[in-house]
């Protein structure tokens, strides 16, 4: 007899309910993550979970990677384990590991459970997919600095994705460092892009090829947790093979098609450095979500739009797009404010407005 798709769409049991209320944790762990369509003569039977482990059990550890059904995570004593989350857990604290978490971590039989996350002290994030309303996924947690790497060309100096990045560091108080990397191509550094060199707390010329600058970030990232990203196909990989002997990232050339890179870094990681310290490099995503910033915050607060970072239009709401009396319309006109800054923060006030 032939069983149509539809059908066993129907025996498909609501996942959310299931994860609020416990019961997929109860259930066993193959069978939790097992397609629904699989018959169930076919699924490995394994004990279920027992969530009561005794506290002397459990242990706090770093979080290295973060995969489907697991994280990979890095005991006290040095030692790196496996460990499964339990979907209860993430439902009670509404937060899902990340890359740099330190979670406690208890052992039940043979296997390792993360039972809950330690309280964060900062965090990088984006928005998630857009079929999961209001899903902010962290990329990062925990981290002192934030680090990106641009180029100039091939491909071309991106302000919106230098933006965002800037505007997230800046509410979460963490100092921005800009990597201008590939330097050995070029010629001369365009003046929208030395205002914006401007607003790092430090800014670094670096060649993944030649060696130059070298040195001088890995002092600059010497015991200090840093965020590593950077826009698709900028040589962000070619850099950590160099900070991070042994890393082996994967690279790939600029597309000649588009001049736009090939992403090749899939998912956060926590690399140690030698000097001391981590990059936790994250993928080359072409747009970050700027969570809980309102259209009107945004306008009062981009950066290099005030002098002295004092919001001095006529009108408080102002949103710097043909309000009379507007200060940074007129700082455009008179070429303090060049307009590739400008149309990166239309860009995001229309991300903004929906």
């Amino acid at each position: 007899m032939t069983v149509y798709r539809r059908q066993w769409r129907e025996k498909r049991g609501n996942a959310m309910h299931q994860m609020q209320s416990g019961i997929l944790d109860e259930r066993p762990l193959k069978e939790r993550w097992s397609r629904e369509c699989k018959p169930e003569a076919k699924r490995k039977k394994i004990k279920p979970i027992d969530e009561s482990i005794p506290f002397e059990k459990t242990e706090i550890a770093l979080v290295l990677s973060v995969h489907r059904r697991s994280c990979q995570l890095r005991l006290r004593s040095g030692k790196e384990i496996k460990a499964f989350y339990l979907a209860k857990s993430i439902s009670e604290q509404k937060v899902f590991p990340a890359v740099g978490d330190f979670a406690s971590v208890g052992k039940n039989g043979s296997e390792n459970f993360i039972l809950g996350l330690e309280q964060r002290k900062s965090i990088l994030s984006r928005p998630g997919p857009r079929t999961r309303e209001n899903q902010v996924l962290v990329q990062a947690a925990n981290i002192d600095q934030v680090a990106i790497v641009m180029s100039l060309e091939n491909p071309p100096f991106n302000f919106g994705f230098a933006d965002r990045f800037l505007l997230a560091a800046n509410f979460n108080s963490l100092p921005f460092i800009l990597i201008l990397n590939k330097c050995d191509l070029m010629q001369k550094i365009p003046d929208e892009i030395q205002e914006f060199i401007k607003l790092a707390d430090n800014t670094i010329l670096t060649s993944a090829e030649s060696g130059v600058g070298i040195k001088e970030l890995k002092n600059m990232l010497k015991g200090k947790i840093s965020v590593f990203s950077g826009q698709s196909g900028v040589g962000k990989s070619s850099l950590i093979n160099l900070l991070v002997p042994g890393a082996e990232q994967n690279v790939s050339e600029v597309r000649q098609k588009d001049g736009k890179g090939r992403h090749t870094t899939v998912a956060s990681s926590y690399l140690d450095l030698p000097q001391g310290g981590a990059v936790i490099d994250t993928p080359g995503i072409r747009a970050l979500g700027i969570m809980d910033l309102t259209s009107d915050e945004l306008a009062r607060c981009f950066p290099g739009f005030f002098e002295h970072d004092f919001f001095d239009c006529k009108f408080k709401d102002c949103k710097h797009q043909s309000e009379p009396g507007c200060a940074v319309l007129q700082r455009i006109e008179k070429g303090l404010i060049s307009e590739a800054r400008y149309r990166s923060y239309l860009r995001i006030l229309n991300a903004l407005l929906g």
